[in-house]
């Protein structure tokens, strides 16, 4: 039986540092998924009733803090596909993992679509697989369930990290006898608020004691289920 569960993680701000340090802590692995236009960029924004300071890692410093994780793309300038023309979506999203795997050293293949809500249409889907290397693409449309994508272009996550499904998803994967995917996403600016931080390090502790769970990557998922080296 497989029982996998895998976190991704979007925009590479300052508080990726934190997360990936707690990550460590109980050898678990993720993906984050950066906007090569975007390094060291900052602003700010009001969400859900607090003020977020958004700061991105610079390039150098993403170099040294993501070793030993998944990096993938998450186009060039954090633009939304299903808004663009063929050419901007090409132009968004082949720069952006070409720069990227010159920056960390290994090819990237993987993407999540930048933007909330109905992030990607047909037409994205279509020019990612024909003529792009992206070979997964995770949008922000939560499944509720521990299911294997059916497309691997369409992958929607099981629950955000701060969503109050997670609780139950976490207890179906513990109990699960099947073949069972949990897939956690989020951004972990998000993680400074509503105790986000306290509830991140339970749901880890928690996975960590579940018996026979594995830990992967996306890629590490999308190679797992087809075979692709």
């Amino acid at each position: 039986m497989k029982k996998i569960f895998t976190f991704s993680f979007d925009d590479g701000t300052v508080q990726d540092k934190r997360l990936i340090a707690m990550l460590k802590k109980y050898g678990f692995t993720a993906t984050f998924n950066l906007s090569s236009g975007l390094f060291g960029y900052e602003y700010s924004f009001d969400m859900n009733g607090h003020h977020v300071v958004h700061t991105r890692l610079s390039a150098e410093e993403a170099k040294e803090v993501y070793k030993g994780f998944e990096v993938a793309a998450h186009t060039r300038t954090h633009n939304c596909l299903r808004l663009l023309p063929r050419k901007e979506i090409i132009e968004e999203v082949v720069p952006d993992y070409i720069a990227l795997s010159e920056l960390f050293g290994y090819p990237v293949r993987g993407l999540a679509y930048a933007w909330g809500g109905t992030n990607y249409d047909r037409l994205s889907t279509d020019i990612l697989q024909n003529d792009t290397n992206i070979r997964y693409a995770r949008n922000v449309e939560e499944s509720g369930t521990l299911n294997f994508p059916e497309n691997f272009l369409e992958w929607h996550p099981s629950a955000h990290i701060l969503s109050d499904d997670t609780d139950r998803l976490l207890s179906e994967f513990e109990k699960a006898e099947n073949d069972c995917l949990l897939y956690i996403w989020g951004h972990t600016f998000e993680l400074d608020f509503d105790n986000g931080w306290e509830r991140t390090e339970k749901i880890l502790e928690r996975l960590s004691e579940i018996e026979g769970a594995v830990c992967m990557t996306n890629m590490q998922i999308y190679r797992e289920i087809t075979g692709e080296k």
